[in-house]
């Protein structure tokens, strides 16, 4: 195949600048992620030494709440929980306190309030899926 070029003709300015963007001529900026914590980034709110919110998964959102025992001593409860949790391994780790709530005890207690939610949050989204 051959082929004639019959005349050129420079790209229209908006092009040309819309290029020289793409091309990398700008220096690299660092974006700092916001420092929140994580009970706060899940609408949790708090009162005192206690946390409240609701556990989210792809599934629902299941009410519970957090109670601070000293520094770094945190129970947590859930209200309800699904019915697919009752037939999960972990079950056990959940005690009843009466009128349908429910305490999770927690292999490891979790550094701050944060990270025993998201556990929570990981062991609901696991017995869904092995529902």
């Amino acid at each position: 195949m051959n082929v004639k070029l019959l005349q050129t003709r420079q790209a229209p300015e908006s092009l040309r600048q819309l290029w020289q963007r793409f091309r990398g001529h700008a220096p690299a900026v660092t974006v700092s992620r916001q420092q929140i914590p994580y009970w706060q980034e899940r609408g949790w709110t708090r009162s005192g030494n206690r946390y409240t919110g609701n556990y989210q998964t792809g599934w629902g959102a299941f009410q519970g709440y957090a109670e601070q025992r000293g520094s770094s001593f945190f129970r947590f409860y859930i209200l309800h929980p699904p019915e697919q949790v009752s037939r999960h391994s972990h079950w056990t780790c959940f005690i009843s306190r009466g009128g349908g709530t429910y305490e999770i005890h927690l292999s490891r207690q979790p550094a701050d309030v944060g990270s025993g939610i998201l556990a929570i949050e990981r062991l609901l989204t696991e017995a869904f899926r092995q529902a």
